[in-house]
């Protein structure tokens, strides 16, 4: 198995940063998003817009969110996506922001 260095960097400041919010230390960043939005993901500079062509009614799932990278900071999603209870959950425990698109 590898893994490059930045990953592993990433890696390792995602766990030190969810370590230190638990210690209820808040964390800001003057970083730059990435995102089309021009939000700011914060640490988290991936934002990732997920499609729902294939849907009659989009459904954002827990395994959707699951599959996401580890850098995810930002979902943007279709005008009435359905977010199931546990994606909002594991939305909320990641920390990442949905936002919604047209």
């Amino acid at each position: 198995m590898e893994i490059s260095i930045e990953k592993l960097v990433s890696l390792v400041v995602l766990e030190v940063i969810k370590s230190l919010q638990k210690q209820g230390v808040r964390i800001v960043t003057r970083t730059a998003s990435y995102s089309s939005h021009n939000s700011n993901c914060g640490i988290r500079t991936k934002c990732e817009k997920i499609n729902m062509d294939k849907y009659r009614t989009p459904i954002l799932t827990e395994n959707q969110i699951r599959r996401l990278h580890v850098l995810t900071g930002e979902v943007i999603i279709p005008n009435g996506t359905v977010i199931t209870p546990k994606a909002r959950e594991l939305l909320k425990e990641k920390g990442i922001t949905v936002v919604l698109d047209g």
